[in-house]
């Protein structure tokens, strides 16, 4: 909750920023943003989960073949994780277009997803992997930067307010 609340002040304030034409400050934010996000997936994700007992090397190649009920958060945890990196993407590459950061969301997310899967699978370091979760992470990476590609474009594209030529009107 209290991650979510954190997200929620960033990205305000990476719109106030931005209104402000302040890019320099949102990058900086956004970026020291998205670090201590790939800290705590990294932590998330590797967190020393137990392995199965068989000694087996397990990997779920099939989409949402494990569908539970417990598995319905999970779902919704895996589309959720990734988001954070989609709605910073936009401020960290404030000069590439929209479909140019679409793009490098779609397959940054993929290729990321997919590594952390294969260091689960393969190290002590977590379960077997599952490629539902790769589908999942990508996919809430890729319509997060959508949705905030749009909010950025539409806010660094209004006029600047400024309190003094609002005081000058009101004279």
């Amino acid at each position: 909750m209290v991650a979510l609340a954190f997200l929620a002040w960033v990205l305000l304030r990476l719109v106030r920023l931005t209104q402000q034409r302040d890019v320099v400050r949102a990058t900086r934010l956004a970026t020291v943003c998205g670090v201590l996000w790939v800290l705590g997936l990294l932590l998330v994700t590797l967190g020393g989960r137990p392995r199965d007992a068989t000694g087996y090397v397990l990997f779920n190649w099939v989409p949402f073949a494990t569908q539970t009920a417990a598995s319905t958060s999970e779902i919704v945890v895996n589309f959720l994780l990734f988001m954070p990196a989609g709605l910073l993407l936009p401020w960290i590459a404030r000069h590439a277009s929209r479909q140019r950061i679409t793009v490098v969301a779609l397959v940054g997310a993929a290729l990321i997803s997919s590594m952390i899967e294969v260091l689960q699978t393969f190290t002590p370091l977590g379960t077997a992997g599952d490629f539902t979760d790769i589908l999942l992470n990508t996919a809430g990476c890729t319509i997060a930067t959508v949705l905030a590609s749009n909010v950025y474009w539409l806010i660094s594209e209004q006029p600047v307010r400024s309190s003094v030529g609002a005081r000058q009107r009101l004279q």
